[in-house]
C-alpha cells in the first residue's frame, strides 16, 4: 500500500483574513479546496501525516492551549513547537518533520465528486446519536466509493455537522483506551499495512462488532467534551466557519405527533402493576436530570408492560427511548409488542442477524451488544433482565448502555432478580426501587423446599438417583398433565441424570413412567428447541436441562427440581429465583412445587428462598393476593 493510500491524518492550520482554523484530515487537499472557498488562502501542514490515535491526542492537547494573545506570526510557531513537544513526549522518531506553507495558488485543485445535498443530509442523520466506524458507515450507505465517503464525512466535520473520534488513543504512557467499548489496557502491538506503523494495536474486547485499530476513525453526530473522550471538531480562532451548522441547529424541530398506545390484547393493569406505572411516571417527570430506577418484579408479574406509559410520555415529548436486553430472544419477543403498541413506523429492532438500521426511529429495541454503536442518543434507557448473562460481569456492555444514554437521561432496570450491585445502590438510596410483588392471577409464588442429600450415586452399572428424589418425582407426576423441569449444573450431568431416570422408569416408584418420557437438553443440543416445544405441548412429562431454560420459558402445570443446587458457581441467587419462577405462572394452575436438592444448603439457596418469601409477604400486606387463594389451591392440589 502506497503512502498516499495509507490511513493517516494530517494536522494542519488554515489562515485567511484574520482567522485561523486548526484541524486534522485524512484527505488534506480536500480540506484545502473547501477552505479556499471560505476565504482561507494559506495552509500550514504542522507535521507529517500521523495515525489517527496519535494525531487526535495531539489535537486535543492543542485545543486546550490559549492562543488568544498570539499574533498571526507567532501562532503557527507556537503550534509547531507544541506538536514537536508532544511528539517528543510520546517518543516519536525524528522523521516526523514539519512541512512548508502551502498557498492557495500553489495547489491545482481537482473537482471533487461529492454526494448530493439530500445524500449528505441522510449521512448526517445516520450519524445522529451513533458512533460508527468507516466500514460500518460504508456498509449502511452501500453504494458510495470509499474515497467519496471519506470526503463527505470530512465535509460534515468541517461544517460542524459531525465529529471525528479516534477508535483508540494513548491515554497515559502505554495505556490505551478504546472509545467504542471503554476498554483500557496495554495492547499487543503489530505491524499495520493501513497506517504503516509497527506500533499499531487493536481493541481486544469489541472485535465482535468489527475490528478497531489505533489508526481507525469513528464518526458521530454528537459532541462530547468528557475528560476521557477525544472528540475532534475544527478549532476556530477569530471567526466562525460553521455558520451553516449553526443555522441547521436552529432549525425548527417539528412537533412530535401524539403517541397513542395500547396494551397487547385485552390485558389490563393489575393493582400492583398500576402502582408501578404511577411510580415510573413520577420518576420520569422529575425535574432533576438523570436518575436510575429499579423495577423489581416477581417472576411472571408482567414487568414489561408497566414501562409502556412512561415510554408513551417520553415519545409524546419528542424524546428517544431505548429498550435493551442482553438476551436476543427478549428483543425478538418485545419488538413486535412495541410495534403493536406504539406503531411500526416509530419502532425498530437491532440484534445479531437483524438487518441494518437505516432510519432514525424514536423507539429502538436492541441487544446490549448492538447498543455499543450508539452515542448519547436516548433520553430514556430501559434495560430488561440486566442480571442475565453476560451483562452483570461484562464491563463493555455496561459501558455501552451508559454511553448510549444522553447526558441527563434516565435509566430503568426491569428485573425479577436484581444483582448484588443493584441492591447495593438501592440500599445507598442511589436507585429508586419499585416492587411488583404479585403475579396477575393473584396467587403467591411457590416457595422452594430443601432436601439435603447427595442426589446422584454411582454404582457398578453407572449412576442412579437417590430413592427420595425418585419418590418426589413420582408424586409430582401422579396428576395428569403435570410436568417436571429437572435442572442440573453441567452438560455432562444432563445425560447422566437422564439415563438414570430412564433406567428407573417402569420400576417403583416410577412404575408408570416410560423411558422415552424422559428427555434431556443443553445449549449444544441441536434439537433443544424441538424438545422444548414438545415438552410445552405435553408430549413427554420430564425434561432434564441446564440453566438454558431458567428464563423466558412458560410451561403449564410444571414443577421444578434442582439437583446439586448448592453449586453456587452455577446456581447463584438470581438463577435459583428465576428457576423457581418457572412454577405457577398459569392462572389455570397457579401453583406447583420447587425443590432444591443438594448435600448441603448454600447461602444462595437460602437467599433465593428468602427473596420469594419476602415477595409473598409484601403482596399479602398490600392486598395484592386473592382473598380466596388458599381455598382454591387446596382444590387444585388435592
Amino acid at each position: 500500500m502506497s503512502s498516499e493510500q495509507r490511513l493517516l491524518f494530517q494536522l494542519y492550520v488554515a489562515q485567511g483574513r484574520g482567522k485561523f482554523l486548526f484541524f486534522l484530515s485524512p484527505v488534506p487537499l480536500f480540506d484545502f479546496n473547501y477552505l479556499a472557498s471560505k476565504e482561507f488562502d494559506r495552509f500550514f501542514p504542522v507535521v507529517s501525516p500521523l495515525p489517527l490515535g496519535l494525531a487526535a491526542s495531539i489535537f486535543k492537547d492543542l485545543c486546550k492551549t490559549n492562543f488568544k494573545k498570539c499574533s498571526a506570526e507567532s501562532l503557527l510557531a507556537k503550534i509547531r513547537a507544541l506538536c514537536s513537544r508532544e511528539l517528543g513526549r510520546r517518543g516519536m522518531p525524528k522523521d516526523y518533520e514539519e512541512t512548508a506553507v502551502i498557498h492557495r495558488a500553489e495547489i491545482a485543485f481537482p473537482p471533487d465528486t461529492l454526494p448530493g445535498y439530500e445524500e449528505l443530509n441522510e449521512l448526517e442523520s445516520l450519524l445522529k446519536g451513533r458512533l460508527l466506524s468507516l466500514s460500518e458507515i460504508q456498509r449502511i450507505v452501500g453504494f458510495w466509493d470509499k474515497e467519496i465517503l471519506n470526503k463527505a464525512l470530512q465535509l460534515l466535520c468541517l461544517e460542524g455537522r459531525a465529529a471525528l473520534l479516534p477508535a483508540l488513543y494513548q491515554k497515559k504512557g502505554s495505556l490505551v483506551r478504546c472509545q467504542r467499548c471503554g476498554w483500557e489496557g496495554i495492547p499487543d502491538n503489530h505491524n499495520c499495512a493501513r497506517c504503516g506503523s509497527s506500533e499499531c494495536c487493536s481493541c481486544p474486547d469489541c472485535g465482535l462488532l468489527g475490528s478497531l485499530s489505533f489508526c481507525d476513525p469513528l464518526y458521530t453526530g454528537v459532541v462530547d467534551k468528557g475528560e476521557d473522550v477525544i472528540c475532534c471538531r475544527p478549532l476556530l480562532l477569530g471567526d466562525s466557519l460553521a455558520k451553516r451548522a449553526k443555522r441547521a441547529s436552529l432549525r425548527k424541530i417539528p412537533a412530535p405527533r401524539p403517541c397513542r398506545w395500547t396494551l397487547p390484547g385485552d390485558i389490563k393493569f393489575t393493582p400492583p402493576q398500576e402502582a408501578a406505572v404511577q411510580h415510573l411516571l413520577k420518576f420520569g417527570r422529575e425535574g432533576k436530570e438523570g436518575g436510575t430506577c429499579l423495577v423489581w418484579a416477581a417472576c411472571g408479574a408482567g414487568k414489561t408492560e408497566v414501562s409502556f406509559p412512561l415510554i408513551a410520555e417520553m415519545l409524546n415529548q419528542g424524546k428517544k427511548v431505548l429498550f435493551a436486553s442482553p438476551r436476543r430472544d427478549v428483543i425478538l419477543e418485545i419488538a413486535p409488542r412495541l410495534a403493536c403498541a406504539f406503531g411500526r413506523e416509530r419502532t425498530a429492532a437491532l440484534y445479531g442477524g437483524s438487518s441494518t438500521l437505516r432510519r432514525e426511529v424514536p423507539l429502538l429495541a436492541a441487544t446490549t451488544h448492538q447498543v455499543l454503536r450508539f452515542y448519547h442518543n436516548f433520553d430514556l434507557v430501559i434495560l430488561d433482565e440486566g442480571d442475565a448473562y453476560p451483562f452483570p460481569e461484562n464491563r463493555m456492555l455496561q459501558f455501552g448502555v451508559e454511553k448510549a444514554r444522553c447526558p441527563g437521561g434516565k435509566l430503568v432496570y426491569l428485573t425479577a432478580t436484581p444483582t448484588s450491585w443493584m441492591l447495593a445502590q438501592a440500599r445507598k438510596s442511589k436507585v429508586d426501587v419499585i416492587k411488583i410483588p404479585a403475579r396477575p392471577h393473584g396467587f403467591p409464588l411457590p416457595v422452594p423446599k430443601f432436601l439435603k442429600i447427595a442426589p446422584l450415586q454411582k454404582n457398578k452399572r453407572g449412576f442412579m438417583l437417590q430413592r427420595q428424589v425418585l419418590e418426589i418425582a413420582a408424586e409430582l407426576l401422579k396428576k395428569p398433565g403435570n410436568r417436571i423441569f429437572l435442572f442440573v449444573p453441567s452438560v455432562v450431568m444432563t445425560s447422566l441424570v437422564g439415563e438414570a431416570l430412564r433406567s428407573a422408569a417402569g420400576k417403583y416408584p416410577l412404575d408408570y413412567l416410560k423411558p422415552d418420557n424422559v428427555q434431556w437438553t443443553h445449549a449444544g443440543d441441536r434439537d433443544r428447541k424441538l424438545k422444548r416445544d414438545r415438552f410445552f405441548a405435553g408430549e413427554f412429562p420430564l425434561l432434564v436441562t441446564t440453566t438454558i431454560m431458567e428464563r423466558g420459558v412458560t410451561v403449564p402445570r410444571v414443577n421444578v427440581l434442582v439437583l446439586e443446587a448448592a453449586q453456587e458457581g452455577i446456581f447463584d441467587t438470581p438463577t435459583l429465583v428465576q428457576i423457581a419462577g418457572r412454577c405457577g405462572r398459569s392462572p389455570d394452575y397457579p401453583t406447583g412445587e420447587v425443590w432444591f436438592i443438594s448435600r448441603e444448603i448454600s447461602r444462595s439457596m437460602r437467599e433465593a428462598r428468602s427473596q420469594i418469601i419476602v415477595m409473598n409477604k409484601e403482596a399479602q400486606r398490600k392486598g395484592y393476593l386473592r382473598k380466596d387463594w388458599e381455598e382454591i389451591l387446596k382444590k387444585i392440589v388435592f
